[in-house]
């Protein structure tokens, strides 16, 4: 039991290992009181709960445990950073955060020149600039401030960044910085999702931004990276994001095999790129995991289609003056903007009602925006209705909406959630017995348009404070209220009938990733299945090697911390459990070894590290956008791809490095070097781009020449084509003389009229003499035409070439153009 599972004794730190070494050089106590850590191995906390000391000693026994501490007691240098690390729920850490890590580089324990401390320095300020989207021209006359300001520092007074700098050290420094890091990183497991949405951005472009989800050796928990933003000139095609995808994978050399699914929304754009990358994929053996469009977007879209079904629109006309910004793209933000309609009522009818028509009379003579808020605000229906949209906000979707938009995986309680969402739903217009215990397929299938499941009006769900409202109406407008409220429901119900996946068996058995599924009697059944639909990731062999670990994990002992995170009593006096995230309990289930020091579920570890990757919605990209609005700002409009990409990969490293905080993110040797040649790198773009453009150039030359070539190719066709049909026409007169010919000699030999014959000869034979030349000249015409054709053909291969060769200069003539454009 749970409660009998040992804790950790801080005796144990005064005991040796095999070696007579003491263990206090790397054994510390875990997080929880029945957990300890490694600080050679940098590991995270491991279970002694179940072995007590044996688990320890199982740990010093790993070959990679004693070939570490071999390396420590020669002398090995080691980096120990401060802090601990931390839930993979909250912020990350930079690295496995308080524990010493090994570095062959022995330099790096050196102290740094004072060039490399500036140089650390200008990099700590460009990070905490591009992580809050500053203006690089605050950069400006920095060196003298800070030499004002710390007058005794070599530092400060050596410190030197400018806009300029600051635009090609974040561009061509700090951002491939961070992109080589998260390379790195996202090749070392099996698979990864690639998550992607466009927007418009403030340069009135669009900007297609793509996100890697996958699960990081380096955190031991599932990360949302920022991989790359793309500038879109015009509509963007299926058949252009996938060439788009493709080549950046190449680029960076990650295997398009190991791309798991895409993280999408439902365009039809878009489900055509998920086909045209399955196919691509398809070719290299292996096939995308496919189950459907982001939820929340599904949900979102339900919601609005129900309010627009009952004629709200008169929603519109108040919600300017909400004084709190609505989208119509953003319903989960209705609820929060109706609840301060509500709450300003009185206050908008007083303004509306009162003050304007008689202070300001003449500003809302003949205005149709006030005579449309004049009429929702003068109406008691309109406070009705706007009190059952909060309901329905309050009571059915925002739950659901806020809490899908969590970074945590989420995969595994996304069924049962869409599930009690749709159920709720019909629960409020249906009777409770066409609707109890069912789930899934069967929820689908009732037929919630027939009136013998419909539930009486007064019974449907409409909130207590519509409820008491509706008093205020007559008979008309209750009947009339009752009839809207009911189509809403039945618009929302239609729509998530149509698009919700619960009928997807992938997505109900990955409710087996529950720390409280693994004891149900069909888990083990659940977990094989999953196996089975993730493609090329088990064999046949590790299926089964996976069914006997699941059948050991179900009876495996876990101690209640590894889920449970915070027990407390809020202030009403109710008991309250915060939980960890399920990947959080999965590392811990993860570092459960046998007798032998070797992992005792490695197949369950593989599948479950490729399974928790599954996205649960888009809204890890989505809000990505928000970060975009706030790099690129309208007076920042003519900022390149290249530094958009940089800031945008800064802004991910401090949060994936340095938990959010600049000052947190270790500056090595590697990220020094690199700022460095940040200036020879932008310059050297530069003269590429110069060059690209020289050759784009010059290929549009012989382009035009081919061009002319052609022109000319056809006009002399064109002329030759002329002569063959006067050959023959040439060639029918011909013709017609010999056949003239034949005829007046056939005529004199019968009649005897031997004079005619000598002038038949003739005939004859100026025909045949001219046919002959006809011939001669249209053998002429015809070679002349082959060899037209040939050079026709072979200035069109060489047109090929040189578009060929321009297609990468034309895809990146905006940013080859702002390049030079900052020479």
């Amino acid at each position: 039991m749970p409660g009998n599972l040992t804790k950790f004794n801080t005796d144990w730190l005064h005991r040796v290992d095999s070696n007579n070494d003491s263990v206090n050089i790397w054994l510390k106590k875990g997080s929880t009181p029945t957990t300890f850590k490694c600080s050679l191995c940098q590991t995270g906390d491991l279970s002694c709960g179940n072995q007590g000391w044996k688990a320890i000693e199982q740990h010093m026994n790993i070959n990679k445990h004693k070939e570490i501490l071999r390396q420590w007691k020669q002398n090995a240098k080691f980096r120990v950073a401060n802090q601990t690390r931390s839930d993979p729920a909250d912020s990350f850490t930079s690295t496995s955060i308080g524990i010493p890590i090994l570095d062959t580089n022995t330099n790096k324990n050196k102290p740094l020149a004072l060039d490399d401390q500036v140089t650390k320095a200008e990099i700590l300020w460009s990070l905490k600039v591009a992580q809050k989207g500053l203006s690089y021209n605050l950069c400006n006359e920095l060196n003298e401030l800070f030499s004002s300001m710390f007058p005794d520092s070599s530092i400060a007074g050596n410190f030197s960044i400018q806009a300029d700098k600051m635009s090609y050290v974040v561009s061509h420094g700090l951002g491939p910085y961070f992109k080589k890091k998260l390379i790195e990183d996202v090749k070392k497991p099996d698979k990864f999702v690639l998550i992607f949405d466009e927007q418009t951005n403030n340069q009135n472009k669009k900007q297609l931004d793509m996100l890697l989800r996958y699960w990081s050796n380096e955190k031991q928990c599932v990360v949302n990276r920022f991989y790359k933003s793309i500038i879109l000139l015009g509509h963007a095609y299926a058949k252009t994001i996938r060439d788009i995808i493709i080549e950046s994978f190449a680029t960076d050399g990650l295997n398009l095999n190991k791309l798991l699914m895409l993280g999408r929304d439902n365009p039809n754009i878009n489900i055509s790129l998920e086909n045209l990358i399955d196919v691509e994929i398809k070719k290299q053996g292996g096939c995308l995991l496919t189950i459907g469009s982001c939820n929340i977007h599904i949900i979102h879209n339900a919601f609005k289609n129900g309010i627009l079904s009952s004629k709200c629109e008169d929603i519109d006309s108040v919600m300017e003056k909400a004084i709190l910004y609505f989208s119509i793209t953003r319903w989960v933000l209705l609820g929060k903007v109706i609840d301060r309609i509500l709450n300003q009522w009185d206050i908008l009818c007083d303004y509306f009602l009162c003050f304007l028509p008689e202070k300001q009379p003449v500003q809302i003579r003949e205005n149709k925006r006030y005579e449309s808020i004049k009429l929702v605000l003068s109406s008691n229906f309109s406070k009705v209705k706007f009190n059952f949209m909060l309901y329905l906000c309050e009571n059915i979707f925002d739950r659901f909406l806020t809490f899908f938009q969590r970074e945590e995986p989420l995969i595994h309680l996304l069924y049962c959630e869409l599930n009690d969402l749709y159920q709720n739903v019909l629960l409020s217009f249906l009777k409770s017995d066409s609707v109890q215990q069912k789930s899934g397929q069967d929820l689908l299938n009732i037929n919630f348009e027939q009136s013998a499941l419909w539930i009486a009006d007064k019974e449907i769900k409409i909130g207590e404070q519509t409820r008491k409202l509706i008093r205020s109406l007559n008979f008309d407008e209750k009947k009339s209220f009752y009839r809207d409220v009911r189509k809403i429901y039945i618009t929302i119900a239609n729509y998530l009938k149509k698009n919700l996946p619960l009928n997807n068996m992938l997505l109900r058995d990955l409710q087996v990733l529950d720390y409280l599924s693994r004891t149900d009697r069909s888990s083990g059944d659940r977990i094989v299945r999953v196996a089975r639909n993730i493609p090329n990731l088990l064999d046949d062999g590790e299926i089964d090697k996976l069914a006997n670990e699941w059948a050991l994990y179900s009876v495996e002992l876990v101690d209640r911390s590894w889920y449970i995170k915070d027990e407390y009593v809020d202030s009403n006096g109710n008991n309250q459990i915060k939980y960890h995230s399920i990947d959080y309990y999965w590392n811990n289930v993860f570092s459960i070894l046998t007798m032998n020091g070797i992992s005792k579920y490695p197949t369950l570890t593989k599948l479950i590290k490729n399974v928790l990757i599954i996205t649960h919605g888009n809204a890890d990209v989505e809000r990505g956008f928000s970060i975009n609005w706030n790099i690129l700002r309208e007076n920042r409009s003519s900022l390149s791809e290249s530094s958009i990409n940089g800031l945008r990969l800064v802004y991910d490293g401090v949060k994936f490095f340095g938990s959010g905080s600049a000052h947190k993110v270790p500056i090595t040797t590697d990220i020094i070097n690199m700022v460095k040649k940040s200036s020879s790198n932008y310059r050297e773009s530069l003269i590429a781009a110069k060059l690209a453009v020289a050759i784009h150039k010059n290929n549009e030359n012989s382009n035009k020449i081919i061009q002319n070539e052609k022109q000319q190719h056809l006009d002399e066709e064109k002329v030759l084509l002329d002569k063959q049909k006067t050959l023959a026409h040439q060639m029918k007169e011909a013709e017609y003389l010999i056949d003239e010919g034949t005829n007046r000699l056939e005529g004199a030999l019968k009649s005897g009229v031997f004079s005619e014959v000598h002038a038949a000869k003739l005939l004859i034979a100026g025909g045949r003499e001219k046919l002959t030349s006809i011939n001669e000249q249209q053998q002429q015409l015809t070679n002349e035409l082959d060899k037209l054709r040939l050079k026709r053909k072979n200035a069109f291969l060489h047109e090929q070439s040189i578009n060929k060769k321009l297609k990468p200069i034309q895809q990146n003539q905006h940013n080859i153009m702002d390049l030079i454009d900052n020479i």
